[in-house]
This record gives structure tokens, C-alpha cells and sequence, in this order.
């Protein structure tokens, strides 16, 4: 019986074990696509305008490579509201009663290919970043996205009008 007992614990020891394992392997990026009908010059000509007018995104336009239609842009500052909308921040529950958001950073990575004669596969990845602290203390974690941002993204490219930045 007592051997019993034993092979029973070491057994649930182990699957809680291989389940911490599989959720942590999780990927925290995680790619956001669509075919988007329309070519890709125009898609790519709409992300670059967007993303360098700092005004109507709130984004900075790191780099636009125009051969390979890569754009890399950044936003640092992002309120309460859309950081929860758009981010998950993974803490234990400790820091979660105590640290406070401080700044949010995204870095978005739009890459285009084309797809038949006037169509566009638009792949997006969002990078989060959360800066937690309490007084003095400082904690960047790096976040997961909600897909809410990549969604957005696509819809500007398939030509929604974007949504006033806050």
C-alpha cells in the first residue's frame, strides 16, 4: 500500500512537472497574418505613412526596407487602458498586488510579401514590454500580446481608417 502511495505522488509529481514545462514553452510572440487584397507597394506605402507620422500612430518608424518590404516601428508612453487591451504581462501574484505599470514599449514587425497580382500576405509581430515598479524598485517584463494591436494593423493595411491614438 505505502508503495502504492508513493508510485501514485511521484506520478502526479511528474505531470505537474511536464505541464509547468509545456506552459512555459509556450511562444510569447506570436505572428498575426492576413491576406490582404490589395498590392503590395500600396500596403507597404500605408504602413510606412502610418507608422512615420508620429502624430496620427504615436509610433516611430525605426527602419522600412523597401526591397525587402520589412517595416520596424516602436511606441513607448502607452496608457493604462490600451496597454490592458492590447498586452498580458505574466507576474506571480505577489508583484501583481504591488508593482504598478510605469510604461508600456511595443516593437511592431510588419513583414509583406506578395500573394497572386494585387494581393498582399501581411505578417505582424508585436513585441510588449511592461515597465512595473514600486517606488525605487524597477521590473521589466516582457508581455504577451492580446492580438488586439495586430488586428488594428491589419485592418489599416486592408484600409479601415485608423482609430484616434491614446
Amino acid at each position: 500500500m505505502f508503495k502504492r502511495i508513493i508510485a501514485i505522488t511521484l506520478a502526479a509529481q511528474v505531470t505537474c512537472f511536464c505541464l509547468t514545462l509545456a506552459l512555459s514553452a509556450q511562444p510569447r510572440l506570436i505572428p498575426r497574418s492576413e491576406h490582404i487584397d490589395q498590392p503590395i507597394e500600396k500596403v507597404y506605402r500605408t504602413f510606412k505613412d502610418y507608422f512615420a507620422d508620429q502624430s496620427r500612430s504615436l509610433f516611430k518608424l525605426r527602419t522600412a526596407n523597401d526591397t525587402t518590404h520589412i517595416l520596424v516601428a516602436t511606441r513607448s508612453g502607452i496608457d493604462d487602458a490600451t496597454w490592458r487591451k492590447w498586452a498580458f504581462c505574466r507576474t506571480n501574484s505577489m508583484e501583481a498586488m504591488i508593482y504598478q505599470l510605469r510604461d508600456g514599449s511595443v516593437t511592431v514587425t510588419v513583414q509583406l510579401q506578395p500573394s497572386g497580382n494585387a494581393a498582399t500576405f501581411t505578417n505582424i509581430t508585436a513585441d510588449f514590454e511592461g515597465d512595473y515598479g514600486l517606488g525605487a524598485n524597477e521590473q521589466k517584463i516582457a508581455c504577451t500580446s492580446k492580438g488586439a494591436l495586430e488586428h488594428e494593423l491589419l485592418g489599416i493595411a486592408a484600409g479601415a481608417a485608423p482609430k484616434k491614438p491614446t
